[in-house]
């Protein structure tokens, strides 16, 4: 049906380019050396070009790799064009590429007869929309690959069981993190579509088919400040922890390095929470299995879309179940059928595609998280491991690239740039880090300007195509954090670990941000909790 709406285009050439004659990634373009066209609107989309940054091997060039800076259209032809403006690295313009001559030319070699119309066409069109020096170009249709999500995610229904099997409390003497209280854990059941716990069954649509019910985890966190409170008052959250994660890395950690336990004592809220499926602490292993067999990507992502779905079942079970009055929870919840959400970097990320898909959540807190799942993990530090098997497993890196090209198809459900038309005027926020490791400041800026967020000021970076205006505002929004520590390189390899991606959330002005946009009476309001300055590793608020 066609490519992703944040596809990567891979261009293998027998040719050495100038990495410097290509649109950057810090200042992207709609003209120049590399550009996108939507042929559909007859308008450019924003992208950048880079050169595959792995450590070179004999008999292979560099791929290049076209990257869009704007969420394309789905049902949308895309035109990807290279110009003589791109120079080799003896400094010579590039030159036009020879099947792609031949076909203009009406000469095509084997096996292309039947493209010489469509080619002859698609030049004229790039040349009446001002197209000068090409020397390649070629086209996609864009698809919608939201589908498996909405599926799922409509067709939840309230869990029928659920069950606290332990409860821990620091009344009993048990030790919890700063601020904590009680902590409950169990299960619930929900609607399950993955087959053996890994995969998969499509319908003739290509929709998941259901399997019956499973449980998933249940994890409840009541801190210190709730104690008194008067019954039926107490507001209640949904969390969403970050990669290869679980909840006890944040509610459970004595040290709270994360500051959730801590956070929720200053909200005085009761936290709900489960796990993202293939993303929770043991998944790690499964990971590196697909990484030694890339071919099972989609396992990865369909365990992921059953996490987005569980969480949708939580949301049920909490505002239309019979959990609330249950008396582990000594009647303190309010249980107005509102919630709110607040999620780390995966939860940042499988949050937003949850969010759209459940409007039971009204407001919603996005701590570093982005999208576009292919371009995104290359970049990021938990990715090095992977990055090992990979290379070993697929030495040409031009195949690893096309391989990570084509594995966005796979992340598409669970990406919520194909989710942008539900998060359009929602009641969102995200916070970025600047020079974030793990999840690309570029990634969460495309996210935020396709949903039109608004960039909360003081601003630490302006970013082109997002206003950007003093608070109070409402969502969609942005914030920005800055460590002061270095950028990440600007190329396609794991970030170094620097703690840009982890900090900032510990800080008071974030915290206070995030209690203040969730607040249980008047939420949805962004301001800045820093002073007059952005908020920054040497003023972090008070």
């Amino acid at each position: 049906e066609g490519f992703s709406v944040v596809q990567s285009s891979v261009v293998s050439l027998d040719v050495d380019l100038d990495g410097e004659s290509l649109p950057p990634q810090a200042v992207p373009a709609t003209d120049g050396s590399v550009q996108l066209w939507d042929l559909t609107a007859g308008e450019p989309i924003l992208c950048f070009a880079e050169l595959d940054a792995a450590e070179r091997i004999e008999d292979e060039f560099p791929a290049l790799l076209i990257r869009p800076r704007d969420v394309m259209a789905a049902g949308h032809r895309i035109a990807v064009v290279l110009t003589d403006s791109i120079r080799t690295t003896e400094g010579n313009p590039m030159p036009m590429v020879d099947w792609y001559g031949d076909l203009l030319a009406g000469q095509p070699g084997p096996d292309l007869e039947d493209w010489v119309e469509h080619y002859q066409a698609l030049d004229s069109d790039l040349r009446d929309l001002g197209g000068e020096g090409i020397t390649l170009a070629f086209d996609f249709v864009v698809a919608d690959g939201g589908a498996p999500v909405r599926h799922v995610a409509s067709s939840v229904g309230v869990p029928t069981e659920y069950v606290f099997e332990e409860i821990r409390t620091t009344d009993e003497g048990i030790i919890m993190p700063e601020g904590g209280w009680r902590k409950l854990r169990g299960y619930y059941t929900v609607d399950n579509w993955l087959v053996d716990d890994l995969y998969f069954s499509l319908d003739g649509s290509g929709l998941p088919e259901p399997q019956g019910t499973a449980q998933a985890e249940l994890v409840v966190y009541m801190p210190e400040s709730v104690r008194d409170a008067e019954p039926g008052t107490v507001p209640v959250w949904i969390f969403g922890h970050g990669l290869f994660g679980e909840p006890d890395f944040y509610l459970g950690d004595i040290d709270d390095p994360s500051k959730v336990a801590k956070l929720a004592d200053e909200a005085g809220a009761i936290v709900f929470t489960t796990v993202w499926r293939g993303f929770k602490a043991s998944d790690r292993i499964h990971a590196i299995q697909i990484a030694d067999d890339f071919a099972r990507v989609h396992e990865i992502s369909e365990r992921l879309t059953q996490g987005v779905a569980n969480v949708v079942a939580l949301s049920r079970l909490i505002t239309e179940g019979d959990v609330l009055s249950d008396p582990a929870l000594l009647g303190l919840p309010d249980a107005n059928g509102e919630l709110r959400y607040y999620g780390i970097s995966l939860g940042g990320i499988a949050g937003a595609v949850t969010i759209a898909n459940n409007p039971r959540i009204s407001h919603a807190v996005f701590n570093v998280g982005g999208g576009a799942w292919s371009t995104m993990l290359e970049r990021s530090s938990q990715w090095i491991p992977f990055d090992w098997i990979m290379v070993e497993k697929v030495p040409s890196n031009q195949n690893r690239q096309l391989m990570y090209a084509l594995s966005q198809l796979y992340w598409d459900p669970v990406d919520p740039m194909n989710h942008i038309d539900d998060l359009l005027g929602r009641s969102v926020l995200w916070q970025e880090a600047i020079g974030d490791e793990q999840v690309p400041n570029m990634t969460t800026r495309t996210l935020v300007r396709a949903v039109g967020g608004v960039h909360l000021a003081p601003v630490v970076e302006s970013v082109s195509g997002i206003e950007s205006s003093v608070g109070p505002l409402s969502g969609p929004a942005m914030a920005q954090y800055d460590p002061e520590l270095p950028l990440p390189a600007e190329v396609n390899r794991p970030g170094v670990p620097s703690g840009a991606h982890s900090r900032p959330r510990t800080w008071p002005g974030s915290r206070q941000q995030v209690t203040h946009f969730l607040d249980w009476y008047a939420p949805g309001e962004v301001l800045h909790f820093c002073g007059e300055a952005p908020c920054s590793e040497s003023n972090q608020g008070e």
